[in-house]
C-alpha cells in the first residue's frame, strides 16, 4: 500500500509555536486507510469482561508489555494495584500506574505494511529532515501502542538523549476526544520559569519529570487521527494521566522516537533538586539529607 502521501503531508506543514515548536496534523492518514486502522482486530478488541480478560486479549493478538516511563512490566502488579492490593511505586511525582503494550508483529496486512513503513529509510529521513536531525546519529524506537488506565507521566521536556518524538492517535473508541487520557502541552508557571533557564545554561545537565502544579496545559491531542511531533528542547513540556474505562476501548496511538546514540547529559537531577522554598506537600517527599545540605548551602558564606 502507498503511504507517499503521509511524507508530503509532514513536509508541507507548517509548524505550531504554542507552546513550543511542534507540527500538528489533523487527519494524518486518509479517511479509508484510519476506518481500516480502527476496524482492525488489533486495535478494535472489542468490550472485555475485566482486566485479566483484556489483558490476555492483547497478548493473544501479538502486544507484549514494554519498559515504558509511567508504567510497569509486571502484568502481575499491575493487576494487583488495580485491585487495590499493591500501592504505587512513585507517589512523589505520579498518582497512576499504568502498563504500556506495544504490538508486536501485526497481523492485518494494513498494520504490518504501516510497521514497516514508520521503520523505512523514507519515513526516517523525512522526519529527521523536518527538524534538521542528524538522523546517523540516532536510531528509532517505535511501534502501535496501547496505554491501559493509570498511565501517567508529569510534566516532562523529554530528556536531552531523545532527538524527535511523535504520537499519532488512533483510539478505536466512538468518543476517544472526550476521554481522560489524551496528552497536556504545557509551559512552566512564572515562578517556576527558573528551572526551564537552568536547563537551557546547563546543557550537561538532564532534564527531568517536575511536579504538575509546577506547569499549566496549553492544549491537549484530543483528535482522533492526529499527528504531533517535536524535537525535544527546554519549552517541550508534556504530560499525561490517564483515568478511562479501558475494558470498553483502549487509547491507542502510532508512537515513535529518535534517540542519540550518545548520551549528551552528565548530570541527571530530580526535580526536588530545583526546590527553592517547597511547599507543605512537596516537603514530605523531599529527602532529609537533601533539604539539610540546601540549608547548609544557604547558610555558608
Amino acid at each position: 500500500m502507498g503511504f507517499a502521501y503521509l511524507l508530503d503531508k509532514i513536509n508541507r506543514h507548517e509548524f505550531e509555536s504554542i507552546p513550543f515548536k511542534h507540527l500538528e496534523i489533523n487527519d494524518f492518514f486518509e479517511q479509508a486507510h484510519f476506518e481500516e486502522i480502527t476496524a482492525s482486530p488489533e486495535v478494535q478488541i472489542g468490550i472485555t469482561k475485566n482486566d485479566a480478560d483484556l489483558i490476555d486479549r492483547l497478548v493473544a493478538l501479538g502486544f507484549e508489555p514494554i519498559e515504558f516511563p509511567g508504567t510497569t512490566q509486571d502484568i502481575n502488579a499491575y493487576l494487583g494495584w488495580r485491585a487495590g492490593r499493591t500501592k504505587h511505586h512513585n507517589l512523589t511525582i505520579c498518582e497512576g500506574f499504568g502498563i504500556t503494550f506495544r504490538l508486536s508483529t501485526p497481523k492485518t496486512p494494513l498494520l504490518a505494511d504501516l510497521n514497516e513503513f514508520f521503520r523505512s529509510d523514507d519515513f526516517v529521513d523525512c522526519i529527521a529532515d523536518k527538524f534538521g536531525v542528524d538522523r546517523t546519529a540516532t536510531y528509532l524506537d517505535n511501534g502501535l501502542q496501547k496505554y491501559l488506565d493509570g498511565y501517567e507521566i508529569s510534566p516532562h521536556p523529554d530528556i536531552r538523549k531523545k532527538a524527535l518524538t511523535y504520537m499519532i492517535n488512533a483510539n478505536p473508541g466512538t468518543n476517544s476526544e472526550m476521554e481522560n487520557f489524551h496528552t497536556h502541552y504545557m509551559i512552566f508557571a512564572d515562578e517556576y520559569k527558573y528551572v526551564q533557564e537552568y536547563w537551557r545554561y546547563n546543557p550537561d545537565s538532564d532534564r527531568c519529570w517536575v511536579p504538575w502544579h509546577w506547569c499549566r496545559t496549553v492544549k491537549q491531542q484530543t483528535k482522533n487521527n492526529s499527528l504531533v511531533m517535536f524535537s525535544p528542547s527546554d519549552q517541550t513540556l508534556h504530560a499525561i494521566r490517564t483515568k478511562y474505562d479501558h475494558l470498553i476501548a483502549q487509547r491507542t496511538q502510532f508512537y515513535g522516537n529518535l534517540w542519540y546514540h550518545e548520551d549528551p547529559a552528565l548530570t541527571k537531577p530530580s526535580w526536588s533538586d530545583y526546590v527553592i522554598s517547597p511547599s507543605p506537600e512537596e516537603r514530605n517527599f523531599i529527602p532529609f539529607k537533601q533539604r539539610l545540605r540546601r540549608l547548609k548551602a544557604l547558610l555558608s558564606p
